[in-house]
């Protein structure tokens, strides 16, 4: 059963992923160059969460709101405390709020733990909990009674990249109540799985391009682009191929569904323990160098 998409998006958007899912949902994993397979989005790191033992990756970095000011430009708010006060930190874009937090769940309560750079590993830089909170550091933690959210998306088990998303083979979702824990749901994502021809664009396009059968094709000066737009079942089948970029030229988008439908296998991806159909769009360039190159 698919995901649908729709709430798929309500809830992407309400776990703070506005640019995981875009209007159209048109993700375009390939650039228009031969050879270049790259994804629009930059994956997002995640914070951590330490359950019943367990260490989670949590898509949780909410702090007080207090800390935080209207951004007036943006229409969005900003953090407007220095949490590491006067230490130079690095920024990143798979770090878009510019820390990342630890977190614990105590007897169903929610604590923060640690505030750290995004690149700790490297700058060893973590925040001072006691200069921020003050008396309410206890025992080098702080309840976190300012956070109250559905849809706390974490997860452990990594198994792949789905745009800036982390697929996991076991899922959660958190739901909080002024810290206090509510809910906890938990998925089975064991199914997803990365393609060869995804993850290695040299063979990919070796496929692509052996496979079209030039001998069938007119000779043209110019260079023929067809986007071919699809996705894969749950086990990896492309069965929905749908040219969104014609030629005038039929048969040139006959050969590009046809090629497209062709490749073995393809991108698995559950999300919430349901099937996630992903629409990827490719360019097949129909050159005479594509010709010479790879026609047999």
């Amino acid at each position: 059963m698919a995901v649908n998409l729709e709430q798929y998006k309500q809830q992407a958007f309400k776990l703070k992923f506005k640019d995981v899912i875009k209007k159209k949902l048109i993700l375009s994993k390939f650039l228009f160059l031969i050879g270049f397979i790259g994804a629009f989005a930059t994956p997002q790191v995640s914070s951590k969460l330490i359950y019943k033992g367990d260490t989670i990756s949590v898509y949780l970095n909410s702090l007080p709101k207090e800390f935080y000011k209207k951004d007036i430009k943006f229409f969005e708010s900003v953090l407007a405390v220095n949490v590491f006060g006067d230490k130079e930190v690095c920024w990143t874009t798979a770090c878009g709020d510019g820390y990342l937090t630890v977190w614990e769940i105590t007897e169903n309560q929610l604590y923060l733990t640690g505030i750290y750079s995004c690149c700790y590993y490297e700058d060893s830089i973590k925040a001072d909990l006691t200069l921020l909170f003050k008396e309410k550091v206890v025992n080098g933690k702080v309840k976190a009674d300012w956070v109250t959210q559905k849809n706390v998306r974490g997860g452990k088990g990594f198994i792949l990249w789905n745009n800036d998303m982390q697929v996991f083979k076991q899922e959660f979702e958190f739901e909080f109540l002024d810290g206090k824990l509510l809910e906890i749901k938990t998925f089975d994502n064991s199914k997803s799985r990365k393609s060869t021809y995804s993850s290695n664009e040299i063979k990919l396009v070796e496929f692509i391009y052996s496979n079209i059968e030039w001998t069938k094709l007119p000779i043209q000066k110019e260079s023929i682009r067809v986007f071919v737009q699809f996705s894969a079942n749950e086990n990896g089948k492309i069965d929905e191929v749908e040219v969104v970029r014609k030629s005038d030229i039929e048969i040139f988008n006959q050969q590009a569904a046809r090629v497209i439908k062709l490749i073995p296998d393809w991108d698995v991806t559950y999300l919430y323990g349901q099937l996630y159909r992903q629409l990827f769009t490719m360019p097949i360039i129909f050159s005479e160098e594509n010709r010479e190159k790879y026609g047999k």
